[in-house]
Parts: structure tokens; C-alpha cells; sequence
């Protein structure tokens, strides 16, 4: 089975009704009822983000709709128009959000709102909780892994702590200061706690006012500081090294300082520090970055522009990353990444055999030899679906980064009993945060956009901690099984093309 249909099943067998004296019933009492007519409640105060000082701007409205604001050096939104979660990024791009992204930020929006409450879309349910602990709800999104669990004060009944585990660990949200504003009781400070660092959100004030309906929906604009030189070539020159990963070189600053890993796997741009030093990046905050070992806390740089191909991109935002450790595996100097903040301003066709990249205007570009297909971007990461032995299906990540056919991910691993029956060897897999163990063996097929694999040697994931922990996926699909196509990404559009190339 699924195991997103097996954590569909647990939720929904375990929605509890909510009595009078429930722990749901004393949450909606001490929550109070919003504010008649139609009206939204708005805050703006201090807030420290990223490991910068800024301005968060708050908007609550019925039917589960809200708007957050960080205003800062990386400014960053998330909101929800009552059924689609969209972001604008630190670099300003707004984009829907999708599968983890979205079911977090609309479960901590109907926290702070008071939604939680009355949404349908929740199942909740009173777990055991040992002795001394406080009262606790398990909130479980319909339809989705999520399951979060919310803590309770013994004596007000409001929400003090909100608690989800994801493939970096546990991430704590913290809740004080409750005041009624119109009727409904909201908190006016909160936290979030990743385990490595802790941002603070404090309103001053929230204030009733006429509903915006348009304040929490997004247009999603194309990105304005990117342009297309129509007369270039959008064919890069590419580098496959031995490892199978392919190394571009765009030109930072105006100056070529060295090859970039071409990433799809990457849910950023990364830079090399000391390349950084050496153009005078501009340092930022501070950020989480998690790969297959487990986690690293890293800075933002921040760049005045870079230009690879016919495509030039204005004030880019780096991931400081240290990747020194490359230069002896690749025989070459490494001096960062290629990742989404660039994919997602433009359509990449890719071949991790040939190799092959060009990058095209998404306004200008015409696909041929093969149809669109869904795509889901999840940490700012290419999903597909695909189906393999014993006819299950579920998401796949597409990682250009990453050498080898298949490595399921360890939660997928576990629930579909993937090691049983099978002959396997014992090995390690490496990234960002160190290295995570893993099996390899035998699968009997795997099916990606109608190609079937037969009998592939594939790995399981037997990790902790880090990327191949997680639960919204099945697993991590690799260049040996991109290699039969070329790759037609259009994040603009939200579709994927697999377009069959010969060997």
C-alpha cells in the first residue's frame, strides 16, 4: 500500500468526535467566534527570520484564508486564498505551493487564525499522553502524511505548541501572548524552533478592517529580473564527469570563476564561500540545508547578477556551501551550484547522458517529441509520479545531482516491507549533513513517463535523518534512469516534459 494512503486510512480512523467537554470543544470556547460581517484582522510588528531583524505583516480572514508577510534583506510570503497555498521566495518569485510546503504553511496559517478549529480538512484526534504532559490534539490533514500534534494550556485551552516531524527533524512553533481582537482570541508572539536555529514573530496589534479578498490570491507574475539574449545560443557547453554529474559555467559578477554542478536535485543556487570572498558577496542570515546526511545550518550571499547562456539574472541569492571537497573527485575547481532559483525562472532541456543543457525563454519556447505532463515542486525539487513492482505508484524526485538509478526513500522503505524477499549489499550514500546507510538490489520493474525499467539494480534507504527521510515521496530517482530522455523542464508552467533520446 501507499503509505500516504495508509496515513489517510490511521487519520481518518481515528477522527474523534467532539464532545462538549472535548479537548476541541474547551479549544473553540476559549478561541471565541470572529468577528461579524466581513472582516479580516490584520497585525504587523518586529520579527527576527533567517537570523535577520525585519517586519512580519500578518492577514486572518474567515474560511481559512491568511496572509504572512516577512519583510527583511530576503523577504519572503506565504499565504492561502481559502484552498491554494502559494509563496513569493527570497529572490521575489511567487509560484504555488505544493504537497509538504503547502500542507505546513495552511496548517500553521489556521493555527494562528483560529481555523483549525472548524476546518473540514482536519481529522483530530486526543492521543494518550503520559503523566504531567499537557493536554495534546493530533491534527491529521485529510488526504495528505501530515500529522501534527498540537499542545494545549491546561487552563486557558489555547494552542501553546505546535509539533511536526520532517526530514530535517522536529520543528517546533511556540504560541503566547493571546488577546481578543473583536472576539477571537489570537496569539500576538510566536516562534519556530528547527532544532538549529529559532526565528521570533511579534504583532504589535491586530486591527478588524474590510475584507481584501484579493490581499491572499496571487497572479503569479513572471519573474522580472531575468532576460533572454534572443540572439544566443540556449545550448550550454557541458562537462559530464565520472561521477555522471554534468558542470556548467556561468559567468558571476562578470567574471567566470569556475565549473557549477547542473542540480535539479538542488532546491537552491549554492556558492562556494571562498568564491564568494573573493567577489565581495554581500552575506546574510542564516539558513537550514539538508541533504542525505542530515542537516547544516549555512548563510545567504547575495549577488549582483549572473549570466549563463542567453539567460542573464539579476540580484541572484546564493546558499553558502562549502564544497571544496568536490575539487579532488572531479579533477576541477567547484565553485557552486545550479539549482531552482534559475530553473524557475526559465525552460531547461537536459540529458544527463549526452550531456546536454539549454536553457530557453519560457514566452518563446515550442515543445516537440513528446507531451506536457504534471509536475509537482516540493523544496523547490522536480516530482513526477511513477509506478514500479507490485503496481504501486506514488511521487519521485528527479536529481540530476545525484549518480545511479533509484534510492527509495527510508520511511517508503519501511512501510512497503521494500527488503524483504530481496538479495542485498550493504552501502552508504553521501551529501550535505555526511552519510546515510543504505541496501542495494534487485527491483523487479520501474515505470518513468511510460519507460520500463526491467530488473534495475535500485538502493533503500535505511537513514535517520536528512532528504531520503521523507514521507510525501516514495524516492529519489537518479541519472541513470533520466538518461533515456531529455528532459523538458518548465517550472513557469508547472509541467514536465520526457522527450526519448536514442543511446
Amino acid at each position: 500500500m501507499d503509505p500516504r494512503a495508509l496515513l489517510l486510512l490511521l487519520s481518518l480512523g481515528s477522527t474523534a468526535v467532539p464532545a462538549q467537554d472535548s479537548l476541541l470543544a474547551r479549544a473553540r470556547a476559549a478561541l471565541g467566534p470572529w468577528p461579524a460581517g466581513s472582516v479580516q484582522l490584520v497585525g504587523r510588528g518586529p520579527a527576527e527570520a533567517g537570523g535577520l531583524a525585519g517586519t512580519v505583516r500578518v492577514a486572518l480572514a474567515p474560511g481559512g484564508r491568511f496572509r504572512i508577510d516577512l519583510e527583511s534583506a530576503l523577504a519572503q510570503s506565504n499565504a492561502c486564498d481559502g484552498e491554494r497555498v502559494w509563496t513569493r521566495d527570497r529572490s521575489g518569485l511567487e509560484r504555488p505551493a505544493e504537497l509538504e510546503d503547502a500542507d505546513v504553511a495552511r496548517v500553521l496559517g489556521w493555527v494562528l487564525s483560529g481555523h483549525w478549529t472548524e476546518a473540514r480538512e482536519l481529522a483530530l484526534d486526543e492521543p494518550a499522553r503520559a503523566e504531567g504532559e499537557p493536554p495534546q490534539l493530533a491534527l491529521a490533514l485529510t488526504g495528505t502524511p501530515l500529522v501534527m500534534t498540537l499542545a494545549l494550556d491546561p487552563t486557558t485551552s489555547l494552542p501553546t505548541e505546535l509539533r511536526y516531524h520532517d526530514d530535517s527533524g522536529e520543528r517546533r512553533w511556540l504560541f503566547e501572548d493571546w488577546r481578543a481582537v473583536g472576539g477571537r482570541r489570537l496569539p500576538h508572539r510566536w516562534s519556530h524552533d528547527d532544532g538549529s536555529t529559532v526565528d521570533r514573530y511579534s504583532v504589535a496589534t491586530f486591527e478588524p478592517g474590510p475584507l481584501e479578498d484579493g490581499l491572499y490570491r496571487s497572479a503569479f507574475p513572471p519573474a522580472s529580473d531575468v532576460r533572454f539574449d534572443p540572439e544566443a545560443d540556449p545550448e550550454l557547453d557541458v562537462i559530464r564527469v565520472a561521477s555522471g554529474h554534468l558542470l556548467v559555467e556561468p559567468w558571476i559578477e562578470g567574471e567566470p570563476v569556475g565549473m557549477f554542478i547542473f542540480d535539479t536535485g538542488a532546491g537552491g543556487m549554492c556558492i562556494d564561500p571562498r568564491v564568494a570572498e573573493e567577489l565581495g558577496l554581500e552575506k546574510l542570515g542564516e539558513v537550514l540545508a539538508v541533504g542525505i546526511g542530515g542537516k547544516t545550518t549555512t548563510a545567504f550571499r547575495r549577488g549582483g547578477e549572473l549570466q549563463l547562456g542567453a539567460v542573464t539574472w539579476r540580484d541572484p541569492v546564493y546558499v553558502e556551501l562549502d564544497l571544496a571537497f568536490l575539487e579532488p573527485i572531479f579533477g576541477r575547481k567547484v565553485a557552486g551550484i545550479i539549482g531552482y532559483d534559475l530553473l524557475a525562472r526559465c525552460v531547461a532541456e537536459v540529458e544527463t547522458r549526452k550531456p546536454y543543457v539549454a536553457l530557453h525563454d519560457p514566452a518563446r519556447f515550442t515543445l516537440t517529441g513528446a507531451a506536457w505532463q504534471e509536475l509537482a515542486l516540493m523544496d523547490n525539487v522536480p516530482h513526477v509520479r511513477a509506478r514500479f513492482e507490485g503496481e504501486r505508484e506514488g511521487y519521485f524526485r528527479l536529481d540530476t545531482g545525484a549518480n545511479g538509478t533509484l534510492t527509495f526513500h527510508a520511511p517508503a522503505v519501511r512501510e512497503l516491507g521494500l527488503l524483504e524477499g530481496r538479495t542485498l549489499t550493504r552501502g552508504f550514500s553521501g551529501g550535505v549533513g555526511g552519510q546515510a546507510e543504505l541496501q542495494s538490489g534487485p527491483l523487479a520493474w520501474f515505470e518513468l513517463a511510460g519507460h520500463r525499467f526491467e530488473n534495475p539494480t535500485v538502493s533503500f534507504s535505511l537513514a535517520e535523518h536528512g532528504a531520503f527521510t521523507d514521507r510525501y515521496t516514495l524516492g529519489n530517482v537518479g541519472q541513470e534512469f533520466l538518461a533515456p530522455f531529455r528532459l523538458v523542464l518548465d517550472y513557469p508552467g508547472d509541467r514536465i516534459a520526457f522527450v526519448p533520446v536514442g543511446k
